[in-house]
């Protein structure tokens, strides 16, 4: 894989979001690396203003290159993960609703972004963003669908970036966490 292009399509796509007056770059990351399968170029981004209090839904997106140019050497898709959210700027509190990661069971990839790290980019780049913002606690719902494994896996991806996750027995399938955000 051409690491230079990959950084060329990169560029590209940053300044295209810094052009747009409603997206703010969080973090981005340009480290041309064979590790596969941790992506290490990548921009995350998000359409949250502390502006708009009025808005209070907002994403945040996790674009890469990585497989994701066709025969052009042109991105296919905009961003591989979206981390959907609800947030009371007078309570301080965040609601993830939903963070979705392209995977090949979805009918719009052509590879699964899954397991690469851009879901964790996500959830670290809420936590900033909040922590940033003065807000005091993010929580939400996870479930599954699909079995306990699922659930497990979604789990144990919160607990890493520090989330505590709540499950209960008589309900495999569901479970609820929280952030608490120190100042």
């Amino acid at each position: 894989m051409n690491t230079a292009l990959l950084s060329k399509v990169l560029s590209a796509r940053i300044q295209e979001i810094r052009k747009d007056s409603q997206l703010h770059v969080l973090t981005q990351l340009d480290e041309p690396s064979g590790n596969e399968p941790r992506v290490t170029q990548y921009v995350a981004y998000t359409d949250f203003s502390a502006d708009q209090q009025q808005k209070q839904t907002a994403s945040i997106y996790v674009f890469t290159p990585y497989k994701n140019l066709d025969n052009h050497n042109r991105a296919i898709i905009e961003y591989q993960t979206q981390l959907m959210f609800n947030y009371d700027p007078w309570q301080k509190t965040m609601h993830i609703s939903v963070l979705e990661t392209l995977g090949a069971a979805s009918s719009l990839a052509f590879f699964d972004y899954q397991n690469h790290g851009l879901a964790t980019v996500a959830l670290k780049g809420l936590i900033g963003l909040a922590r940033r913002n003065g807000y005091t606690h993010i929580d939400g719902v996870v479930s599954s669908f699909d079995g306990v494994d699922d659930l497990l896996r979604i789990s144990d991806l919160f607990q890493k970036v520090g989330f505590s996750v709540q499950t209960n027995p008589s309900n495999p399938h569901v479970g609820e966490y929280s952030y608490a955000l120190t100042k």
